[in-house]
């Protein structure tokens, strides 16, 4: 799966997904657009990670995690800024995805870390969409 720093969220607080759903329960439909937001969120994590390389004398990208805002609060300056921007513009993403929201974003996310035939699917479209 193209990897992404963790879940984005509607509030400030961490908040435990929706129930994550079945793998009956995701439909092609939502597979589709769940990939569709994974890529155009994919492109801004990239942004995200060489800006704040370049613009810090980090090694490394510090592990950052839309829905814990405990992992943005303790970035500082700059760095904390572009994760905010990035959280920002990840959930527009989604909201902007037709028929996805952020909790079902979320409990997709959720479902595939533990549902090995929902992750080839999701692999699957990302790939067909990348053609």
């Amino acid at each position: 799966m193209v990897p992404i720093w963790a879940g984005c969220s509607s509030e400030a607080v961490y908040e435990p997904p929706t129930p994550i759903p079945t793998l009956s329960a995701v439909s092609n439909q939502e597979v589709e657009n769940y990939s569709k937001a994974v890529l155009a969120i994919e492109q801004r994590r990239q942004t995200a990670a060489k800006d704040i390389l370049e613009t810090t004398e980090l090694q490394t990208v510090p592990d950052i995690n839309c829905t814990q805002s405990e992992t943005i609060e303790v970035l500082e300056g700059t760095v904390q800024e572009i994760a905010v921007q990035y959280c920002n513009d990840s959930k527009k993403v989604i909201e902007d995805t037709e028929d996805l929201t952020i909790d079902l974003f979320n409990s997709i996310s959720s479902t595939a870390q533990f549902d090995q035939n929902l992750q080839v699917r999701i692999q699957n479209e990302l790939i067909r969409l990348q053609q």
